[in-house]
């Protein structure tokens, strides 16, 4: 993996906000012949936990349609209901900056209740109250112990038709897979561990996909992009390191492990055959439907949660907020820069009871107003000012922890078994629009190392952007990848 060095001079601002993904619904058209009627907004809904989840809405019209989206537990009133109501509120609130206007929004739900249905609805609405087009709504459930998200029996009997061949993939009865836990694996602990044991020696890999995705008849699929996935991770790794790993390094024979990131929810694990080529030999063996679990937060991980004021190394001040994302996993840190839209998930490590900061996409196709659509990213930038990129994965940038003094602070992420690996001095939101970086804000930036001091009270309200500079492109260098981390496959 590269990872690209650029020179950042301007800053732009002034863009909207982002925007979440809904399923159909209709509403009857206004008379109003400047709305626009065939506007059509869409809803999606991912990373469930028990007390959180990931809202995308989409829409088909442009920058000048408004649209208003909110959550409810009333899933049985009709939506048409609904959206009345939550109309007649909007009205009452004199709330227009509740309206959205992106074509692309993103949006973590929290403080759900575990084991509850809700439905998010998006629909468009004039800063008058006239609702138009199209309305998007989907309706999910939280993980958790009063209603039981994505389950599965438990049985294996859709596992393959006991040996039966289907679509070009037959199980293998030498193979038995199953789902060990927590536990040490090449001297690390894990939390979620895949055991094959194996009596014959035919070569595999090993992969988790969602109980309710699990389709025998999507197995070919899924093992071609399982191999084509890693083959492009060993590309980035041997680019990188300079080494000359194939895959055939990677796979197994005879009884194998493997450790996988797994959020709360239902899976099943896969073995599938692959040859020292890479090519997909048709075995496969599937285990029995497990279930993960999200763990209770320790006292450590709570004690990170809340507000803090971010006092850089220049004195400049942010106020942030950390909400619970997965407990003792990561959290999700809002308010950087002063921004409330932009959300982004910062890992947590027990053992070191430490914050992780890494490069990431926040929001694809998000909508900068005057400069048109691009990529929102989170960055790292160096002492010189040069903001870094790779073609794909992403890169540390800070680490937060407890100084020997009991001062909470965030300081540079420093790789020492990386030749030349980057200081970052800073963290910033970046925009990529065709091809180009540019800033959000020209406010000037916090300077790592960086103190953390509890906040208390309500997150700081967002501040003005400064004027409009003409943005400037920036130039580029490259960052090491992240270890390989499993994905979990929908078919």
């Amino acid at each position: 993996m590269n990872l690209v060095k650029h020179i950042a001079t301007m800053a732009m601002v002034a863009f909207a906000a982002i925007a979440i993904g809904a399923c159909n619904g209709n509403n009857e058209p206004d008379e109003n012949p400047k709305l626009n009627h065939n506007l059509t907004l869409e809803v999606d809904i991912d990373n469930i936990l028990s007390e959180s989840a990931k809202v995308k809405v989409t829409h088909n019209g442009t920058s000048e349609d408004t649209w208003y989206g909110f959550l409810t537990s009333e899933v049985e009133k009709s939506e048409k209901l609904l959206i009345d109501e939550e109309v007649a509120r909007y009205l009452a609130s004199s709330a227009p900056t509740a309206l959205r206007s992106t074509k692309s929004y993103v949006q973590i739900l929290t403080n759900l209740t575990p084991g509850t249905t809700y439905k998010y609805i998006a629909f468009g609405l004039s800063e008058e109250g006239e609702v138009y087009g199209n309305y998007g709504a989907l309706e999910f459930t939280t993980q958790g112990n009063s209603g039981d998200n994505g389950g599965g029996s438990g049985d294996n009997g859709e596992g393959g038709g006991g040996g039966g061949e289907v679509n070009g993939m037959r199980e293998n009865s030498a193979w038995s897979v199953e789902y060990i836990g927590a536990g040490t694996l090449y001297e690390q602990n894990f939390d979620h561990i895949v055991k094959v044991t194996s009596v014959d020696k035919n070569p595999y890999l090993m992969t988790v996909v969602y109980a309710t995705e699990w389709d025998p008849t999507q197995l070919r699929e899924l093992a071609n992009y399982v191999v084509a996935d890693l083959k492009n991770y060993i590309d980035e790794f041997n680019d990188y390191y300079g080494s000359t790993y194939t895959i055939a390094d990677w796979l197994f024979v005879g009884d194998g492990y493997d450790a996988f990131n797994l959020v709360p929810g239902y899976y099943k694990a896969v073995a599938l055959g692959v040859d020292e080529k890479g090519e997909v030999t048709g075995l496969y063996a599937v285990s029995e439907t497990f279930e993960v679990k999200e763990q209770t937060a320790s006292a450590a991980f709570r004690a990170w949660l809340g507000n803090w004021d971010i006092v850089g190394n220049n004195e400049v001040t942010y106020t942030i907020n950390l909400s619970n994302g997965l407990a003792n996993k990561f959290f999700y840190m809002s308010y950087w820069e002063g921004d409330m839209d932009f959300v982004v998930q910062v890992d947590y490590n027990a053992e070191l009871d430490a914050l992780f900061f890494y490069s990431q996409t926040i929001q694809e196709d998000v909508n900068f107003g005057d400069y048109g659509y691009g990529d929102l990213y989170f960055l790292g930038l160096d002492r010189d000012g040069g903001l870094y990129t790779t073609e794909s994965g992403d890169y540390g940038i800070a680490i937060g922890g407890i100084l020997d003094g009991g001062q909470r602070a965030i300081v540079r992420y420093d790789d020492d078994s990386v030749q030349g690996y980057p200081f970052f001095d800073y963290m910033q939101f970046i925009a990529d629009i065709d091809g180009k970086y540019y800033r959000l804000t020209n406010s000037e930036l916090l300077q790592l190392p960086a103190a953390m001091n509890p906040a208390g009270g309500q997150v700081a309200v967002s501040p003005k952007v400064a004027e409009r500079n003409v943005p400037t492109p920036l130039r580029t260098k490259v960052s090491r990848p992240r270890n390989h981390i499993h994905k979990v496959f929908n078919f």
